[in-house]
């Protein structure tokens, strides 16, 4: 299965999880679904030698027909546009994860630290979302 397909499969699912999940404003988690929607369907059109999906296939992201962003990815999908203004695209997400995945890599001591780099903190976000 094209891995891009197994990402946005992974943004649908976390897309229906917020809107069953209770704490952000319905402003917030409509943001944070259409945002996550948004990057699923963005997807359709990234190609598997795409650098960012590469790397997330190097940092062993894929498991058979799944995706896992490891933690910190997962907490970048978690609070992702809960902002009240939208703040970056479906590119930013996927590179955003792709970065992520990278730091969370064995032999990752020289990657960019997560504390220099960012996006403004979301409304309701949990933890640091890096962005470089």
């Amino acid at each position: 299965m094209a891995k891009a397909i197994l990402v946005a499969q992974f943004l649908r699912e976390r897309a229906r999880w917020r809107l069953d999940s209770a704490g952000a404003s319905a402003l917030h988690v409509g943001r944070s679904v259409v945002s996550l929607l948004d990057a699923a369907a963005y997807l359709r059109d990234v190609p598997d030698d795409d650098p960012d999906l590469q790397a997330l296939e190097a940092a062993g992201c894929f498991r058979g027909n799944a995706f896992d962003p490891g933690p910190e990815g997962a907490l970048i999908v978690r609070g992702w546009q809960l902002a009240d203004e939208s703040s970056a695209g479906p590119r930013d997400l996927l590179a955003g994860l792709a970065r992520a995945a990278h730091r969370a890599r064995p032999g990752a001591e020289h990657a960019i630290p997560a504390a220099t780099i960012g996006v403004p903190r979301q409304a309701g976000a949990q933890g640091p979302v890096p962005t470089r």
